[in-house]
């Protein structure tokens, strides 16, 4: 049987130390027994060094700091720290996240030796890039490097410095030294040093150089760390074509590729394409995980694509995705069950999230506040202290718009001033959201004070708010003040115009509102055009003001000739008062009203959709009170509950009442 102080006996020292002894008794062991001296063949796999093995059993399992304290002393008093690849790995294990070390720590030892090798510097600097430190600290980190003398940077040097300095803010001449000194050193043939200047390079906003060095490696060289690279990178900055393009040129995709992909579409508000996608990575044998299914569930959320949503959370629950503990995929999901119109449901998946982080209830009060249920998210804000959870930014600006959307002043006003209590400092958006609430109760003047005593400059945001609420209010004294603020912060936003014309139309200054009209062609700017969702069958079927591209045209126009004739029975007049431009008498303005995209869409509910299905219809702007209206009396006539989700919140309609209550 071996005795201490052989090295079969040392060998079987480790794996017993590491579960018996912590703080002191490590170095009271070791000390009263003799070390096998250190050779290069204790770096083998065969027979490591006692000491180096209890280094990777820390590396592995960070235990309390008093117990690494004990090993750095043995190490220290051993001798072994005079050699540099136990010296290295002591810095590796106090530089790894989780680790009993700290950087100061770490730092001491690196200071302490007299040649790092590669592997040590390179631990040095993986741990800048987790820090996220300045990027000129990686580079000066790596020139350090190069004057000590050590060993030749190696190809996971570059990567490291390439993911160092890969954030906007770095600008092209640090980009262009990195890369100087990759071709310096004879790495750029690396693929692993190609793929990292490729992320660096988008990293900072310049693809044409990641594509110039995408363009020159041989195809047969690109993996795909290579494609996803910049397929992700294009989605991000806009150039969807350019991803697509690569997307459809990449030779062999993974799941990762089909996720940039999605995420592409997303970003750049392409939902049905995203949809689409997702629908063909299914069709080619990929299972998407979590977070494709975010990303989907953010295109099912703006669609009202309610079905292919069911089906996501459906198939998160059966492949056991973990919906209780995933906060990042139960947030996606609430926010799509409250865009989708099912508040109840949100709530469920809610309640069933053990792991509530700030941005689950956040969606969850905004989704409150959307289905104007105000007092309901403010009991959901008290919940969210008694939790422990602390609130951001973005809560009270869900409570501030649950408060606009039913008239909560006071608790409004109250919200604003409890931020500080939070050491919540109110950004631009907060005030226009308080400013927003006073304009809709018709405390004008007062929410004019507000904007204007915010602490930074008020945009046109806010001042859209104020705008909107002096049409609610008729107030065109005001309105026309603000409307041409807006419009000279803003010349080539048509919706500017459109606000201002609208109310010199509501209060018959029809020069005027021709006026705006021929400044919007003069600047060359449109309006944006009104849309309407529906979701039937799996399908998401779309609509325009005016839309005769529809295979169903003739039944939708049939029908909505059917619907105008018994509104009339029931008394229902056009509300042309909010045409843009006047017309040579009214039946040419009832005219134009009758298209409307959302009473299309409607109409192509009530024809496909069966009685006792609600209607569902996501709009892409504010609904017009005319449409308001007729969507009220639609719903008592057709005896159907019509559910409308605008820009700014939902209407469910049912029986010939609005659960806005006319307030929106």
């Amino acid at each position: 049987m071996a005795t201490i102080g052989t090295a079969a006996a040392w060998r079987r020292i480790p794996g017993i130390a590491t579960t018996a002894l912590s703080g002191l008794s490590f170095l009271n062991f070791f000390s009263t027994a003799a070390l096998p001296p250190f050779s290069s063949s204790s770096t083998g796999t065969t027979s490591p060094h006692p000491i180096l093995n209890l280094l990777q059993e820390e590396a592995r399992s960070p235990r309390r700091r008093a117990d690494l304290l004990a090993l750095h002393a043995l190490a220290l008093t051993s001798g072994l720290l005079r050699h540099p690849f136990p010296a290295s790995r002591l810095v590796d294990v106090l530089l790894r996240p989780g680790a009993a070390g700290d950087p100061a720590h770490a730092a001491a030892v690196f200071d302490s030796l007299d040649s790092p090798d590669a592997y040590t510097w390179n631990a040095v600097l993986a741990a800048q890039v987790r820090r996220g430190g300045p990027p000129a600290d990686a580079l000066g980190l790596y020139f350090r490097m190069r004057s000590a003398g050590a060993q030749p940077p190696d190809g996971y040097t570059f990567a490291l410095v390439a993911k160092a300095c890969s954030s906007p803010g770095c600008g092209v001449g640090i980009g262009r030294e990195v890369h100087g000194q990759v071709v310096k050193c004879g790495m750029e043939a690396l693929l692993v040093v190609r793929n990292s200047l490729m992320r660096m390079y988008c990293g900072i906003g310049l693809l044409n150089f990641a594509r110039q060095l995408f363009d020159e490696t041989p195809l047969s060289c690109l993996d795909s760390i290579s494609w996803n690279t910049m397929i992700s990178s294009y989605g991000k900055s806009g150039d969807v074509p350019a991803a697509r393009g690569l997307f459809d040129r990449m030779p062999s995709r993974n799941l990762f590729s089909w996720s940039a992909m999605t995420d592409g579409y997303v970003a750049n508000a392409e939902y049905s394409q995203a949809l689409v996608l997702f629908n063909e990575m299914q069709g080619r044998g990929f299972r998407p995980d979590a977070v494709v299914l975010v990303s989907v569930l953010k295109a099912c959320a703006h669609l009202g694509a309610l079905d292919q949503g069911r089906w996501i959370h459906l198939y998160a629950e059966r492949n056991k995705l973990g919906l209780d503990v995933n906060p990042v995929l139960g947030a996606a999901l609430v926010d799509m069950y409250c865009k989708c119109g099912y508040l109840d449901v949100a709530l469920q998946v809610f309640d069933a999230t053990h792991d509530r982080d700030v941005v689950l209830w956040n969606v969850m009060i905004s989704g409150l506040a959307m289905h104007g249920h105000g007092k309901g998210a403010l009991e959901l804000f008290r919940r969210m202290r008694e939790h422990g959870v602390v609130p951001n930014g973005s809560t009270f600006l869900g409570i501030l718009r649950a408060c606009s959307h039913v008239g909560l002043v006071d608790e409004g006003r109250e919200t604003l001033r409890s931020m500080q209590d939070h050491h919540v400092k109110p950004q631009r958006e907060h005030y226009g959201c308080l400013a927003d609430l006073l304009g809709r109760a018709g405390l004008l003047e007062e929410a004019e004070e507000v904007i204007r005593a915010m602490p930074m400059e008020p945009q046109a945001a806010q001042w859209g708010a104020l705008m909107s609420a002096c049409r609610m209010h008729k107030n065109v004294e005001m309105g026309e003040r603000i409307g041409k603020h807006l419009i000279s912060l803003e010349p080539q936003d048509g919706g500017r115009y459109v606000l201002l014309a609208n109310v010199y139309a509501e209060a018959g200054r029809w020069e005027d509102a021709r006026e705006m009209r021929r400044a919007m062609e003069e600047m060359g700017v449109k309006k944006e055009i009104g849309c309407s969702f529906v979701e039937w069958n799996g399908t998401i079927h779309e609509f325009i003001v005016g839309d005769k591209s529809h295979p169903q045209t003739g039944k939708i126009y049939a029908m909505l000739s059917e619907m105008e004739k018994k509104l009339q029975m029931v008394g229902y007049v056009k509300d042309t008062s909010q045409l843009l431009i006047e017309m040579g008498n009214e039946e040419d303005k009832e005219i134009a009203l009758s298209y409307h995209s959302e009473k299309l869409a409607i109409a192509f509910g009530i024809i496909n959709i069966g009685r006792g299905t609600p209607i569902r219809v996501v709009k892409n702007l504010r609904v017009c009170r005319d449409c308001h209206t007729y969507a009220k009396l639609i719903s008592k006539i057709y005896r159907t509950e019509i559910i409308v989700r605008d820009r700014n919140r939902f209407h469910l309609f049912r029986d010939g009442s609005c659960s806005c209550r006319d307030y929106w």
